[in-house]
């Protein structure tokens, strides 16, 4: 899964784009499962960290796939999880029909 994100990111114009960042900080301020986050840019890709009230992959999972409705543009997106010890990353790009796209690197772990 690693080479087909590379793959995937390699055909896209990734940007940093202030429409998705407000929807990302938008859904993560209203969830009551989140003790806080942070959302960083570095090199035009977003860090989203993410410290859950009560960590559990299961949990993490959820909000992740709850995040990714509120953020993928609607012609495409992948991502892909690794567990990480006590956290989980997650790699998430998403594009528009122009191949302009957005990349996160999304990582939850416990308070």
């Amino acid at each position: 899964m690693f080479r087909a994100i590379n793959e995937y990111m390699a055909k896209l114009n990734i940007v940093t784009d202030d429409e998705k960042f407000e929807e990302m900080n938008t859904f993560l301020s209203k969830q009551k499962s989140i003790d806080n986050f942070c959302i960083n840019v570095n090199y035009n890709r977003y860090i989203v960290d993410i410290r859950m009230v009560k960590y559990s992959v299961k949990k993490a999972d959820e909000l992740f796939r709850k995040f990714v409705m509120a953020t993928a543009f609607p012609y495409s997106h992948i991502s892909v999880r690794y567990n990480e010890d006590e956290r989980v990353r997650y790699r998430y790009v998403t594009c528009k029909e122009n191949k302009t796209g957005v990349y996160m690197d999304v990582i939850i772990t416990q308070v």
